[in-house]
């Protein structure tokens, strides 16, 4: 969190849905079962910010305790919500990735990993295999007046074929603002979403929309993990 004279700066960790490039040569015969799922990140930015001023006036602030692990799962991007699909990932960066943003998703993908809920493999994947491109753009606040800061998005993309989905997710990082989103909260929250988990309202998550600074998966996390991937 960075603070001002004149405004407190929140954090914002942004996902979106990014739309896969189809491989009409995979399925030549179902193209029209084919969907894609896209979301613009604009509107998402004001409805955030909404619920950020409900949080700040003391009536949405929502925290885990003790009775309530094990009983939540952090919710579902709606391209991997009800489908099945492979927990084996192959992922690569983009040749443009600087050393310090490949660091903390490798840390990222290193705790994933560990779960044992999913797989992540550095090579590319073939056409019809789940894939995670990790990625950096620039994005600079164009009002400055905004209380949200975009410190990177991400999000699944999925290739439904009846009740299976091949996931093409991506994740990337907002260089504009390196020294913010080059973190191993913002890389767990944006690996996070493109392999299907979608935002959490607490605060012990590593995918509530606003930097907490957490780098552990919560049981939360893990849970909604497990429903995506029918461990």
């Amino acid at each position: 969190m960075r603070r001002h004279s004149w405004i407190t700066w929140l954090i914002l960790l942004a996902g979106v849905f990014v739309v896969v490039e189809t491989h009409p040569q995979i399925v030549p015969k179902v193209k029209n079962e084919i969907q894609t799922t896209s979301t613009k990140m604009q509107p998402y930015l004001f409805l955030i910010k909404s619920n950020i001023d409900k949080t700040i006036s003391g009536t949405t602030t929502k925290t885990t305790n003790e009775r309530q692990v094990g009983k939540v799962a952090t919710p579902i991007e709606e391209p991997l919500k009800n489908m099945n699909t492979a927990n084996t990932y192959y992922y690569h960066f983009k040749n443009n990735v600087p050393q310090n943003a490949r660091q903390v998703f490798q840390n990222a993908i290193y705790s994933y990993n560990s779960t044992g809920i999913v797989r992540l493999i550095p090579q590319k994947a073939e056409p019809n295999q789940n894939n995670i491109i990790f990625f950096i753009y620039h994005k600079k606040i164009e009002n400055i007046t905004s209380s949200t800061v975009e410190l990177g998005n991400g999000g699944p993309s999925a290739l439904q074929l009846n009740n299976y989905a091949i996931n093409s997710g991506r994740a990337g990082l907002n260089m504009t603002y390196p020294n913010m989103s080059v973190k191993n909260s913002v890389a767990m929250h944006e690996l996070g979403h493109a392999l299907g988990l979608g935002h959490s309202s607490y605060t012990n998550s590593v995918m509530y929309p606003i930097d907490q600074g957490v780098t552990k998966l919560s049981e939360a996390d893990l849970n909604g993990l497990k429903k995506i991937y029918n461990h």
